[in-house]
């Protein structure tokens, strides 16, 4: 099986909080208080794209539009400088 590699990108928002977003999934991103909590929001926003997609047949990933679920690796993008703040 042939996988995607989507870039993850993580921001630290001036609340505090944090944002984790996958700019090749229209509407992917999520809020967290960790990296962590980030990242798992965001699994279960892809999930509900997902099945969404799939019921309107609706491409899932912008650029590849027959992509399954299980195909799809994020790269997590994780600036230092987050690490220290």
């Amino acid at each position: 099986m042939h996988t995607y590699r989507l870039p993850v990108q993580i921001e630290r928002l001036e609340e505090g909080i944090y944002l984790a977003s996958c700019p090749a999934i229209q509407g992917c991103h999520a809020e967290g208080h960790t990296i962590g909590e980030a990242l798992d929001n965001l699994r279960s926003v892809t999930l509900v794209i997902y099945k969404l997609c799939q019921e309107k047949k609706l491409p899932f990933v912008t650029d590849a539009p027959d992509v399954p679920l299980a195909s799809v690796i994020w790269e997590i993008e994780v600036p230092l400088a987050l690490e220290a703040a």
